[in-house]
This record gives structure tokens, sequence and C-alpha cells, in this order.
């Protein structure tokens, strides 16, 4: 019996070895039992692979498991002297389900051509016959370290000593009730200072445990002393490099926690990182696979030697972040079509935590860094920039088809998914991104401050200290506030959008206004304000003000004046239908906004701070019947209050707007002289027709239209002429129901 007896003591203690070497295996029933449950789901979770062939690695093992599911993590067992795979392994999975679809997916899998088998992994009893896998060998070569455990005299570390326990000799006295003491030691630095802990080298096991009991956690001198098992020095180096592994991983899974609020990244953190109870489960795996399958001291050190440098590799270097995405692209597809650049460990494409739809963006990650990198180095770099040489007209000439890529920067078509050329950078981690964001957004205000004019966007704010602030209903003080947030997410988030000089955005507009009558309210804005500082109510433009849009503004003055036009170049109201879509004015109800287009910037900001919080005075309608009170539609229009600002137009419809103006008013002019005098018809017997005898005499007030419209017009502009006649017709009409 005295020798079962021992290969228990023994058995218990390599259950204790790897974080106490010099600890005796007497154990309580209690932490038998606690680690016996803690192995117990340790184990539900972890996989033991067998039939491996000896090329395997554990890149290999890690990847074939990860094809379908995150893999914690992988080890396969070497030999120490060939360095080649022992034919088994181990792989752990974050839950027990993940590991039990592995197991059915992966038992009898292929791997470099040879079947392999998959089963759970269970903790070995270890008994007199052995256990089946148990070589004689090991298992004396156990039973010889353990007998050298035992005969090492039992160290203790103290920690937390008081400054005054200086000596030897004072640490003596403290454990020498508790047995024979053999030495103490208290370690200084090079300038003699204490550093903090010491040691104790006890006679006896029991005596040791004796003194452990007793003096840790007493207090001396206001300090807690802290008494633990010493181990060697190999054995703490190892440790302190695992406590950096997971204070490192610790921290990564804190970044990614934070991402999951945000995010461009939830997925790549998620696989790029270990958590830190992912190391602190792989501790632990590699402290049941010493002790089930008794390795080599130097298998074991490789297999830490891989753990430790295993964080280094699970880096940011081998995920690349997309741009341009499709917005109907999936994960599947953006990982098929990464596939030819080297195997991907995952592609996940970045969703709007607000509309939950993709945000055009995008993450892949390959096994390999190298694969990465080539992949980096030849994807496209070139900007949309015009060749050189070539002026803004030749510019939007070459780039009209598309304003979103250059159909010629990606001419291999590797990076074109879609029609879409994909921009490929390396991924940063979460705090960087923002960072980066940031940056690039004040980097950009201040470079466009001249191009897209943002110091015009609070343009229209009204102050809350102001008399007109006091005057404004709580819903329009609502509007204003979302309003301005609104603007400037939009302005910041499309660097396409500019804030226009001219164009002024009306809303909160009565719904009985028209387009005329807000072209008048545009004219009568300006000299309005002209009064105003003329009385002193209002303060004059500065001459900063006068002078933006610079020779722009001065040619458009110079060419109203020329052709004698007002100040106040268009102004429209937006209609809706039944239906809710847009449609010509007077087909519909106005949906209480529109547009006022001044000839000037000097105009429009006198127009702007003259109209921003009028109200119009509005008389509601009156219904047919006499005598009935006007509806609470009608009692809120006469409250309303106009909400101005400047407009936000995109750059490319700008342009081609201005290119059709252009194009308008080059077309009549197309025919030469020759031509109109074939153009002119005939009689068979050689004189003219009666439409060509001369021109037809109009009315007084009629305008000619000879002089502005096409000899031939197109179907689109005999429309647009057929609509505004109607439209003309009918605001008469309804002018004269009003009289």
């Amino acid at each position: 019996m005295a020798p079962r007896r021992k290969r228990q003591k023994l058995s218990e203690e390599g259950g204790e070895q790897v974080t106490a070497v010099a600890e005796e295996p007497t154990l309580s029933h209690s932490k038998n039992d606690a680690a016996a449950s803690k192995d117990a789901k340790q184990h539900k979770r972890q996989l033991f692979v067998r039939q491996l062939p000896r090329q395997t690695t554990t890149e290999d093992l890690t990847q074939h498991f990860s094809q379908s599911l995150p893999v914690k993590h992988a080890v396969v067992v070497t030999d120490a002297t060939t360095k080649e795979c022992k034919g088994y392994g181990f792989v752990s999975f974050a839950d027990a389900e993940d590991a039990q679809r592995a197991l059915d997916e992966f038992h009898g899998s292929l791997l470099h051509g040879s079947k392999i088998r998959v089963e759970l992994a269970e903790a070995r009893q270890r008994t007199d016959d052995g256990t089946p896998g148990q070589k004689p060998a090991s298992a004396a070569k156990e039973r010889r370290e353990a007998a050298a455990g035992e005969q090492q005299a039992p160290k203790l570390i103290v920690r937390n000593l008081p400054w005054t326990i200086d000596s030897p000799d004072k640490l003596t006295l403290l454990f020498r009730s508790y047995g024979k003491i053999k030495h103490c030691v208290v370690p200084k630095n090079a300038k003699g200072t204490m550093m903090g802990f010491a040691i104790v080298v006890m006679r006896g096991r029991k005596n040791a445990e004796k003194a452990m009991e007793g003096i840790n956690g007493k207090a001396i001198e206001g300090r807690t002393l802290a008494v633990d098992w010493a181990v060697d020095k190999d054995t703490w180096q190892s440790g302190q490099k695992d406590e950096v592994v997971k204070e490192e991983a610790e921290r990564l899974e804190m970044e990614a926690t934070r991402e999951d609020n945000g995010t461009q990244a939830d997925d790549e953190d998620g696989h790029v990182y270990p958590s830190g109870d992912n190391t602190r489960a792989s501790e632990d795996e590699d402290d049941d696979e010493q002790d089930e399958e008794v390795l080599s001291e130097d298998s074991n050190d490789e297999e830490q030697e891989e753990q430790t440098t295993k964080p280094r590799t699970t880096t940011n270097e081998s995920t690349l972040f997309i741009r341009n995405l499709p917005f109907t692209c999936t994960d599947e597809e953006l990982k098929e079509h990464f596939e030819g650049f080297g195997a991907v460990r995952y592609a996940r494409i970045v969703l709007d935590h607000g509309t939950e739809r993709p945000r055009g963006t995008g993450f892949v990650c390959f096994y390999k860094v190298e694969d990465a990198d080539g992949c980096l180095q030849e994807a496209p770099r070139a900007a949309i920039r015009a060749p050189p040489g070539k002026g803004k007209k030749d510019m939007a000439d070459n780039f009209s088809h598309t304003v979103l890529q250059n159909e010629l920067g990606d001419p291999s078509g590797k990076f074109t998914l879609n029609g879409r050329v994909l921009i490929v950078t390396r991924a940063v981690e979460k705090g960087e991104a923002s960072r980066l964001t940031a940056e690039g957004v004040a980097h950009r205000n201040v470079r466009d401050k001249d191009k897209r004019r943002l110091y015009l966007l609070n343009e229209g704010t009204i102050a809350s200290n102001t008399p007109l602030y006091e005057k404004l209903s709580p819903s329009e003080i609502a509007m204003r506030e979302a309003s301005a947030k609104q603007r400037k997410a939009l302005i910041e988030s499309n660097p396409s959008l500019h804030i226009s000089l001219v164009r002024l955005s009306v809303r909160n507009i009565p719904r009985t206004i028209t387009s005329k009558d807000l072209k008048a309210l545009a004219r009568e804005a300006v000299v309005g304000f002209a009064t105003d500082v003329k009385e002193g109510k209002r303060e004059r433009l500065s001459k900063e003000e006068l002078a933006r849009g610079g020779d722009e503004m001065k040619e458009a003055e110079r060419l109203r004046k020329v052709k004698g036009k007002g100040i106040v170049s268009q102004a429209t109201i937006v209609f809706e239908g039944r239906e809710g879509t847009k449609v010509q004015e007077g087909a519909g109800r106005s949906r209480g906004y529109g547009f006022i287009e001044y000839a000037t910037h000097r105009s429009a900001l006198m127009g702007l701070r003259w109209l921003n919080g009028h109200s119009l005075g509005y008389q509601a309608v009156e219904t047919d019947k006499k005598g009935k009170r006007p509806s609470k539609e009608d009692l809120q229009e006469r409250k309303k209050r106009l909400i101005v600002e400047f407009a936000i137009e995109n750059a490319q419809v700008v342009t081609r707007r201005n290119e059709l103006q252009v194009k308008s008013r080059e077309r009549p002019k197309a025919p030469a002289d020759g031509e109109k005098d074939t153009e002119k018809s005939t009689k068979p017997g050689g004189s003219k027709t009666k439409s060509s005898a001369g021109p037809k005499k109009r009315k007084a007030g009629e305008k000619d239209a000879t002089s502005d419209e096409p000899e031939n017009p197109t179907a689109a502009e005999k429309l647009a002429n057929r609509t505004r006649i109607i439209a003309r017709k009918r605001n008469a009409r309804r002018e004269n129901r009003k009289k």
C-alpha cells in the first residue's frame, strides 16, 4: 500500500508542479475538487488530434481548424531532438459548442493527405498499470523529478517587507518560532537599497507550511506580508513573460470592447487579438498537456516560447483595410476576391450601427504577413488626377463618365470589384484610426477653408442671448439645432460638398407662398437690409465680407448691370404631389421650403440676414364659408419664422449645370448666316410666305422670344415651355379668385 500512496502523491504534485516547483504533494480535498471541475470544463472545449503527419506544424493545425470556426489556441507536440511532429496535438475553442462542431466536422478530414482522428481531450488518471499512450520512460522521469523536488529544501519568498527588516538576522527572528531555518537572504541593489522581498530556506516542508500559514497576511509596521513558495529563476522568468503577454492581451481586449461602440473594425479586433481569458486558458492548456502527456523539458520550453511569441504574430500586419467597396458586397464575396493573393483568415464588411447597412469599407485578414504585404504592394496608389499639361476643362472631359474612380487606375483588374476600384491600406488599431480621422477632418477644414467656404456654415445661426431668439417657438429652436448638426455632419462626411456663395436655402415657408412671392420677398430683403443699416438698426457688411468671391463676384455684378437684370437670379418653391414626389409649381402642394439665388454674394448675405427669423405677417386664406374660424393649421402658419442658410452644393453637380448653361447659350448662335437665309421658306412662285414677310406684331409688354429661345426647339424645350404657360395661366386664375 505504501508504494501506491507514494504514486498518488506524485500525481497530486504533478498537478501543482508548474505553478509551484518546490511544493510538496500535500493538498486539501477542496482544492482537488475545484481543480478537477476546472479541468472538466476546460477539456470540453479542447480537442485531441491524432494521426498527424510528421511535417505538420502548429500553424498548419491552426489553419486547418480555422476554416469554419475561430480557434483560441492550437499546438502540435514535437520531438525535442528532431523538431518533428509526434503525431498528435491539441486544439482549444472559446466554448464547448464550437468544440463539438469542430469534432463533427473535422473528424476523418485530410491534412497533408493523411486522415486525422479528432476526439475530446480527457484528463488521464494515472494508475499502477498506466494509461493508454503513457510511456514508462516518461513516467520514470517524472518520478525522478518528483523525488528530486522532495529532496530540495523548501524555499519561501517574503514580499512587501518593511524597510526595518534589512538583514538576515532580523528576518530569522520572524521565522524562528516555526522551525529550523537553514539560511535567509535579503537582496539589495547596487546602491545598497533593499528590493522589498527576501528568501527564507527552512528545514522540513511541514515547518515551511506552518510559517507560510502563520506569517502570510501578517501586518508589521503597517505593511501586510505576503509569503509564498519560491520558484527557480527559469520558472520565474517564464512566468514574467506570461504575465506580460496576459497584460498585453487584456489591453487589446479593452480596445476591442471600446471598438464595439463605433466602428469600423469590430470583427478585426475580435479575431486578430487574443483576449485575456484566452491567454490564461492557453496557459492552463499548456499545464494540462505537461501533466497528461509528460513531455520532455525541451518540448515544454518550445511550447512556452511559441505561446510567448504568438501575440507578436497576431497584429495588424496581416490585416488590410478596404475602401470604396460596393454596398451590395458580402463577406463571402470579399473573401473570395482576395483569396487570389493568399489564404484569407477572414473578411468582414463594416456596417453602419444606425442603419445596419454596409458603409462601403471592410477588413481582410491573411494568415501570412507576406501575402498581405504582396497585396498591399500591388494595390493601385495613384489618385484621380488630370494628366499633366491639361486644364480643368480637359480634366472634366476625361473624367466625365464617373466621379468615383479612375477607370485606368487598376489595369490588371485585381482590385476591381463590381466596377469599383478598391482602395487598400494597412489596418490600424481603433485608437489610431480615431486619431487619424480627427486629424483628417481638421486638416480638411484648414485646407479647404477657401474652396469649400466652411466659414459660412454658422451664418444664419441665431444666438441664444439675442431678442430674436426669445421670439422663436420651441419647435423652431429644435428645428434649427437639428439642422446645424445635420449640415455639419454632411459637410464633414463628403469632401465634394461645399457651401454656395450666392444660393440660399429657405425653410419653414408658409405653404401658400409661391415662387413669385418668394422672389419679391428676396428683393425686398436686400432693400430692407440697406434701410436698416441707414437707420442704424443693423451693422453694415465688413470689408472682408464685401471682398469674398474676389474677381468672380465682380464679373457677375458687371454682367448683371450690362444685361439689365435684377439682383435675384432665381427663386423656387419645391412642390409635391399626392404621392409625395416632386412636381412642377402649381401641380401640387408646397413642401414649405425653397431656394433663392442672388447674383452676388453681397446681395445674398444681405438677404440672408434680413430674412432669417423674419415673420411674413401672413394672413391665412379665408375659406369660402363666411364666418368660419381659421383652422389650427392656419394659425400655426401665421407664426412661422423663416430659417435661412447658405445652401450646400455638390461640386460635380455645379460643374455640370454650368456646362449645360454654356451649351444652351451657344446653341442659338451655331447656324451660320448663309444657313439662315436658306432656311427661309418661299412659295412655289417665288413669293415669300406670310410668316417670312416680317416679324409678327406682338402685344405691348410681350417679350420677343426669338432672341432668347432657339429657332428649332427640342421636345424637352417645348415641354418646358408648355409647362410654364400652364403654370402662368393657373396663377392668373388663382389671382382672379382672390380678387
